[in-house]
């Protein structure tokens, strides 16, 4: 079963996007802070990452810097749920940090981010192999 791992402030979204997921078979884990999110990233070693780009006391852009900082998470694709704030300046540099792509995420189907998932982690795959070199033990 493929690991999504969800960080985003916006409980109504989380929510949302955690029941669908679940429902299509997925495993996902949620996170609300920046740094609460980056610990369990690196603890949890998904195979999708969705990214809030808007988060409470540090900037989505700013995460993805730190998570490709981690050798196992270098691969793992990540989605940034971007609003229409985002400037195109802003995901540029994202996209340079290795975000693999964007949902607008007030104006983005369940069934639109259930399809976009698959496409990264088919069910069944899993991207990251627990042994993966300077990946925690027993993760």
């Amino acid at each position: 079963m493929a690991k999504i791992f969800l960080l985003t402030h916006d409980a109504l979204l989380a929510s949302a996007y955690t029941m669908r997921l679940r429902r299509a078979g997925f495993e996902v884990a949620h996170q609300a802070t920046a740094q609460s999110g980056l610990a369990k990233a690196r603890q949890w070693m998904p195979d999708v990452i969705l990214l809030d780009l808007h988060l409470p006391g540090m900037d989505g852009l700013q995460v993805l810097k730190l998570l490709r900082d981690v050798p196992w998470l270098v691969k793992v694709p990540v989605v940034l749920l971007i609003d229409r704030t985002t400037t195109r300046d802003i995901l540029d540099q994202c996209l340079l940090w290795g975000a693999g792509s964007y949902l607008p995420k007030d104006d983005c189907s369940l069934a639109a981010l259930l399809a976009h998932v698959r496409h990264l982690a088919p069910e069944g795959a899993s991207s990251v192999s627990p042994s993966a070199p300077g990946a925690p033990a027993g993760s």
